[in-house]
């Protein structure tokens, strides 16, 4: 795993450990969805002055949630099967 804070490697982390611990009351994807859109409010109001900086974690979330996200598809899809 990637040790950088804020790593494609810590967002999948963390957006697997919400999925994790919401469970039993909300789908994957909306955890996905609240924990995506409440990090990029955190960073948006967060006074980085290195707008590369931003950018990396912005695109960082992205890749991580589309990972993640094409990981509980195909769970889905073997469960299906």
């Amino acid at each position: 795993m990637d040790s950088n804070l804020f790593s494609v490697d810590y967002f999948k982390d963390a957006l697997r450990l919400q999925i994790n611990k919401r469970s039993d009351r909300f789908s994957p994807n909306q955890t996905m969805n609240s924990y995506y859109h409440t990090v990029v409010s955190a960073i948006i109001q967060d006074r980085i002055n290195k707008n590369f900086e931003l950018i990396r974690r912005i695109r960082n979330l992205d890749a991580a949630y589309k990972a993640v996200k094409e990981e509980i598809m195909v769970q889905e899809q073997q469960q299906q099967q």
